[in-house]
């Protein structure tokens, strides 16, 4: 099976609880977490030898078989997964079942984790289809659960027609609300906060109101990551006030120093998906769109076919740029584009936290007049009048008006848009300098 599901979503704790209740019902035999920043955990190197190791303890009598495997090869462990798989797992549980030593009435678990977090695209598929490869044409009753985010390479080697007949799905979407679980969990760590907290002594009451939970429920936007990390900063600290570590989440007081970090799980999470995004300033041009933008438009651009039509892209680049942030940003059949996570809007927005990977509002503002001007022009150029988006206008003035009343506005960002705008009035004066302002498409960078 595979459980996939947005950044933050509750993977992991399902993995987790799904783990313990195998294990207390005696059919867990193995299970592997990877994790990005553990050097032992992001990386294949150790993973058939981990579930080899933990089946010598699940099942004694595989003890000798996997170890004779071993000896027989020493350097077994430096072979390709699929050897690997085959010689220490499949071949001594298969000699196992042959001689009634494994029942095939209870089911043998192995659950796998966060196989996104394994470095290498390439490896986190050649994991899949060596799973696959070793226990399909097994009698064995192996039955093995990988959680990932639902990364563009992952949902290409889970597509393929001969995959399907082996493999269930389970989707963490929209379609199940978890804001009535999210506030309870919040409602629950508060209220063991109030209870456990060294300095609970000096936390008002009642405290927090159902309105600031039903704010921290909003702002989670349906991903357990947001409520958690904001419980633990709330609560982790035994020489903090949890009141006051709440108002700094709510933003009602400033974080004591470089070293408070409200958001450092969150942080740590945008930074890792960003950052293997290839192309990021491409990919910006977007964010910068849907986050400031769109906010103050009339008319959001707000599917893959207006993004394509305000950026002058080829159609369907928006929509290749943005598979690569699947696990936070979400296209429909529609093309419609969905940011799953409200915190990422925050993260973005200050630089503090995104730093290489911040949106200056002030340059975007300034894009988005260059863009509208362009297109303006090219609108009183078209032959039909026709205009595929009908509030170019609008938007530019929201963008325009918006820079005005910014409280940092940049100079050469100013400039830039009166020049273009010169051009777009003069072109006959101003020839070739609007390639400087307006993005290229992706595929011409």
């Amino acid at each position: 099976m595979w459980l996939y599901g947005a950044a933050g979503a509750g993977k992991s704790a399902i993995a987790h609880t799904l783990a313990e209740i195998c294990e207390t019902c005696g059919w867990l035999v193995a299970s592997f977490f990877f994790w990005k920043t553990a050097g032992e955990r992001n990386n294949a190197n150790r993973f058939v030898a981990t579930i080899a190791h933990q089946i010598a303890l699940s099942i004694p009598a595989s003890r000798e078989l996997i170890a004779a495997a071993v000896d027989y090869n020493p350097f077994s462990f430096k072979q390709s997964v699929d050897v690997q798989l085959n010689k220490l797992i499949i071949d001594p549980l298969e000699q196992l079942f042959s001689a009634g030593l494994i029942s095939d009435i209870s089911p043998l678990v192995i659950i796998i984790d966060g196989l996104d977090e394994c470095q290498g695209g390439d490896v986190q598929s050649s994991i899949v289809k060596s799973l696959v490869a070793a226990f399909h044409p097994s009698s064995l009753r192996i039955r093995i659960l990988i959680a990932s985010r639902p990364e563009v390479h992952l949902q290409s080697t889970f597509n393929p027609t001969s995959m399907q007949p082996h493999l269930s799905r389970l989707a963490l979407s929209d379609e199940y609300s978890s804001d009535e679980d999210i506030y309870r969990f919040l409602e629950d760590s508060f209220d063991k906060i109030r209870r456990e907290h060294p300095l609970a002594s000096y936390i008002p009451s009642p405290w927090p109101s159902a309105g600031v939970l039903c704010e921290l429920t909003q702002k989670s936007s349906g991903q357990f990551i947001f409520a958690s990390t904001t419980v633990k900063y709330i609560g982790g600290d035994p020489h903090q006030l949890p009141h006051r570590r709440l108002d700094v989440i709510r933003r009602l007081q400033p974080p004591k120093g470089e070293k408070d970090m409200p958001y450092a799980e969150l942080n740590s999470l945008y930074h890792h998906v960003l950052s293997n995004v290839d192309n990021i300033e491409v990919v910006k041009l977007i964010l910068g769109t849907l986050i400031v933008i769109n906010p103050g438009s009339v008319e959001e651009i707000n599917s893959t076919h207006k993004m394509d039509k305000w950026l002058s892209w080829q159609p369907g680049e928006s929509e290749a740029c943005l598979s690569q942030l699947a696990s936070v940003i979400e296209c429909d059949a529609d093309g419609d584009i969905s940011i799953l996570h409200a915190s990422l809007s925050d993260f973005l927005l200050d630089p503090s936290r995104s730093h290489q990977f911040h949106l200056c509002r002030e340059s975007i503002l300034g894009d988005s007049a260059a863009l509208g001007l362009r297109h303006l022009r090219q609108q009183e150029n078209d032959e039909d009048g026709g205009s595929i988006l009908p509030s170019w206008e609008l938007i530019l003035r929201v963008s325009i008006c918006n820079m005005f009343n910014s409280r940092f506005w940049a100079l050469p960002v100013c400039y830039q848009g009166l020049h273009l705008r010169w051009s777009m009035l003069h072109p006959s004066t101003s020839r070739g300098t609007q390639s400087n302002i307006i993005p290229d498409s992706p595929q011409r960078q």
